[in-house]
This record gives C-alpha cells, structure tokens and sequence, in this order.
C-alpha cells in the first residue's frame, strides 16, 4: 500500500466512526448525558477525517451535523429535567416531601441520606 490508500483509508474510517457516533448521539438524545458523550466523539471524529487537501467527506459532515443535534437535545433534556425537577425540590417543601416518600417507597432509601452521600 501507498501512503495515500493508507490514508484514504484513514479519512474513511474516522468519518464512519463520526457517522455512527453521529447516529448514536441523536438516537440516544433522551438519556441527557449519552449524547454529549457520543455527539463529543462524532464531532472529534468528523474533525480527524479532514484533510486540507480533501473536501469535508459527505458522511462525517452528516455525523457532525447528527452529533450537534443529539448534543443539543441533550443539553434541552438536561435543562429540562433540572427546571422541572431539581428546582421546584428546592424551593418547595411539598415537593420535596413528595420525593422524599417516593424515593423511599421505590428504592427504599431515603432521599436525604443519599443527597449528603459523598
């Protein structure tokens, strides 16, 4: 092998790996924290399979492109978790007392000894 089939080669494989990173992070963008993990790889991927003699490769631009979107949906989930419920279980007695029985009926531990847990 040549040096440039070596590195086509190269330049294919990191832009697979951002297309399936890509595809993992959007389909994964419910979980919160597993799309920015994989939408942080496809992005890095993405990123290593361009050359400066070589256009951007159509399936790393789609893994970059599916990688920030399952990052941004993450990032709304996330977001969205923390206004809904770590704030109110702050501000709001009931509802922490609310949290408090229900971690306790369905983990059986209670809710402040594993908030001051380190």
């Amino acid at each position: 092998m040549n040096p440039s089939e070596i590195n086509s080669n190269s330049i294919r494989a990191f832009a697979t790996a951002s297309l399936v990173f890509g595809v993992l992070s959007a389909l994964t963008f419910f979980t919160g924290f597993l799309p920015l993990i994989n939408g942080g790889l496809g992005i890095l991927f993405a990123t290593l399979s361009r050359r400066e003699d070589r256009p951007f490769p159509s399936s790393s631009w789609w893994g970059a492109a599916l990688s920030a979107l399952g990052i941004f949906m993450g990032v709304m989930i996330l977001s969205y978790a923390l206004i809904t419920m770590v704030i109110p279980m702050m501000t709001d007695p009931a509802f922490y007392a609310e949290m408090k029985e229900t971690y306790q009926n369905l983990y059986g531990i209670n809710l402040d000894e594993m908030l001051n847990a380190q």
